[in-house]
């Protein structure tokens, strides 16, 4: 399906399984995105795994790279080129994440990766979009996978755990890891525990094309390929839609003239008062 063709969401798979494979109108901003990510790292990205590395030059290249693309604004770009799309999802006021999160996760190594979870346990709303698109072409056996239909069940007993890979059990509230977007307090629920293998699906969209998912989805990373998974992901909503996440999590990405122009008044009679 393209950016620019209207969802139907009274049969769309984004509505009866929770996700949806979309493509991009071309891939000019995706090269870029790979310029800026090649001319970090010192191999191709995705050759990293042959690179020895430590856990700390490994997190550096990637917040280097990550701080690169967002200081060039390259996923706003990408999104304000396939505006048609999100129109049609979530109206005509769309905030976009701030930061996008650059994942570069290496065949078979559980420490890139994260494990199973819903966005929902960590601040996201029902009402927020999860973008997940790879930067370089992907291998048979890597990419995205989902529980099917997960988004319409309930988060049964979600608790905390400890994490079962040593470097991610590590990562605290703050540090340079949860700013990448590991998780510091992991969770799980009666879905994701006592998952059906027969219901989950891995996701390797072309390069091109993405995965759009309710962030209420049960998902995780998976690489078993053998090269390098490069990927970026982010969040969308309404500009109305609640969500927990703390204050610069989203900035603006789309607004109507009717926002535009209230946003104006509201400035003056704020001024004026």
């Amino acid at each position: 399906m393209s950016l620019k063709k209207e969802l139907d969401m009274s049969d769309s798979s984004l509505s009866q399984h929770g996700y949806e494979i979309v493509k991009f109108k071309n891939l000019a901003t995706i090269y870029e995105i790979q310029e800026v990510i090649s001319s970090v790292f010192p191999c191709q990205p995705t050759e990293f795994h042959k690179q020895s590395v430590s856990e700390e030059e490994r997190l550096s290249l990637v917040k280097q790279a990550r701080d690169k693309i967002v200081a060039k604004k390259l996923t706003k770009k990408l999104f304000l080129e396939n505006t048609d799309f999100l129109i049609s999802l979530l109206g005509p006021d769309v905030d976009i994440q701030s930061e996008a999160y650059l994942r570069v996760s290496r065949p078979n190594c559980e420490s890139d990766f994260i494990d199973w979870h819903r966005d929902t346990f960590y601040g996201n709303s029902y009402w927020e979009l999860n973008f997940w698109f790879p930067v370089f072409p992907l291998e048979k056996n890597a990419g995205l996978m989902v529980v099917d239909g997960s988004h319409l069940e309930a988060a049964n007993n979600v608790q905390s755990i400890r994490d079962k890979d040593n470097f991610r059990s590590q990562v605290t509230k703050g540090s340079l890891a949860n700013e990448l977007g590991y998780l510091y307090a992991p969770k799980t629920d009666d879905t994701i525990a006592n998952l059906d293998p027969k219901r989950v699906i891995l996701l390797t969209p072309d390069l091109g094309q993405g995965v759009i998912f309710f962030t209420h989805v049960a998902h995780r990373a998976h690489n078993s390929s053998s090269i390098t998974r490069v990927s970026l992901d982010l969040r969308i909503k309404n500009m109305f839609a609640y969500t927990n996440t703390k204050p610069g999590y989203f900035q603006p990405l789309l607004r109507s003239a009717v926002t535009r122009c209230v946003e104006k008044m509201l400035t003056m009679n704020t001024v004026t008062a």
